[in-house]
């Protein structure tokens, strides 16, 4: 068990993550780095309690339970409707957002980038190694991802240390806040703190064992919420915000300008971007690939695990090919697919179980404190990221 309990905590933190974190000074850094680490302590204690929650009916509906089967037992289908169009929105937004990445990172690596299809041909190339990974099963994503995520936190370490010599306070302090930019960075914020479509998955991973989930959870969301305050405080200390703001969402050159000329630190940083961004898509395409499989009733067969594959790689490698520097886009929109499927789907199943139980006077084998106030509030902040997108 304890083997399962590090690898449903490597699938969390690792789906958490990714291109989330390698896009928060781009989309947050005009906030300043003091309302910025605010912000991220704040996102995180909102999603380990929607997190929590979703724990809280998956062990009541049945453990393991994807959200198609397990919104369908509580809200019934407007819910279940509701829930597969988010969450495929959600996925597949993500899915954009690390290949148009990755793309550029590889491009760039290879010298490619300038070739006008260079990024996409990267692109695409990654996108159809990953397809093969998730094609062999399970087993063989949960060996990757183990190793990629202990690879990535050594060179996320050593590119920390590394870079702390270089941080120029001025630079933190010379940026006051820009209350703009406020709204637009909550969906962005919201997404750094993905995890929750992985649950299910891992719920089977740890065979149904709620104590193992729960630590698992909390383990998995408080390393990503420590390594993004380095993130910004490294960032933000060594590149002046007007150079971020001229990037335009390109990872590769945030990159190249905090290594500030070193090529073995530019290296050791492009390391820790692609692991970092391969480890969250581990995640989200073993999500994903699971809620195809479930939705089209696809079974083990290789003809079936064919089709689920192109379902899942299909739609992003055309989307990213079509719009190259989609990168933050696709995560403000990822941002939306989360708080409904993270914030206000689960507040909403709580909820409802809650006051079946109150009626019938039985009790939960798990409840998150904080009673129908907190959830409440979930909500309210839910519908407030979801039109913060749009306005």
């Amino acid at each position: 068990m304890a083997n399962k309990a590090f690898s449903a905590a490597c699938i969390v933190a690792g789906s958490t993550i990714g291109a989330g974190m390698l896009g928060l000074p781009m989309a947050v850094g005009n906030l300043g780095f003091t309302m910025s680490c605010v912000l991220l302590v704040f996102m995180w204690a909102l999603a380990l309690y929607s997190g929590l929650l979703l724990v809280e009916v998956d062990m009541e509906v049945g453990p393991g339970l994807n959200f198609n089967k397990m919104v369908k037992k509580v809200l019934g289908w407007p819910g279940q409707v509701v829930a597969v169009l988010s969450l495929g929105f959600l996925l597949y937004a993500l899915l954009v957002a690390y290949i148009t990445g990755m793309g550029s990172i590889l491009a760039n690596t290879f010298h490619v980038a300038g070739s006008g299809s260079g990024t996409s041909l990267c692109s695409l190339v990654f996108a159809l190694i990953m397809a093969f990974i998730i094609f062999c099963g399970t087993k063989t994503i949960l060996r990757f991802n183990n190793v990629f995520f202990i690879t990535m936190l050594c060179a996320m370490a050593f590119a920390f240390f590394s870079l702390s010599s270089t941080v120029n306070f001025d630079n933190l302090l010379a940026v006051a806040p820009n209350y703009d930019y406020l709204l637009a960075s909550l969906p962005i914020l919201f997404a750094a703190y993905g995890y929750h479509f992985c649950i299910p998955s891992t719920c089977k991973i740890v065979e149904g064992n709620r104590n193992t989930l729960y630590w698992a959870i909390i383990i998995g969301t408080i390393a990503p919420l420590v390594c993004y305050v380095l993130w910004l405080f490294l960032a933000l200390g060594s590149v002046p915000m007007t150079q971020i703001d001229q990037m335009a969402g390109n990872v590769d050159a945030l990159i190249a300008s905090i290594s500030q000329g070193s090529v073995f630190i530019k290296a050791v940083l492009s390391i820790f971007a692609s692991f970092a961004l391969v480890t969250s898509f581990f995640g989200v395409a073993l999500s994903l690939y699971d809620l195809a499989a479930e939705t089209f009733n696809l079974g083990e067969s290789q003809l079936h695990r064919v089709i689920a594959t192109i379902v899942v790689f299909a739609p992003p490698i055309i989307a990213s090919y079509l719009s190259p520097g989609s990168f933050i886009a696709a995560l403000a929109h990822a941002g939306v697919g989360f708080a409904i499927l993270c914030l206000c789907l689960p507040c909403a199943m709580s909820w409802k179980l809650r006051n079946e139980r109150s009626k019938t006077n039985s009790e939960a084998a798990y409840e998150v404190a904080g009673g129908k106030l907190s959830i409440a509030f979930a909500s309210v902040c839910g519908v407030v990221i979801i039109v913060a997108a749009y306005i």
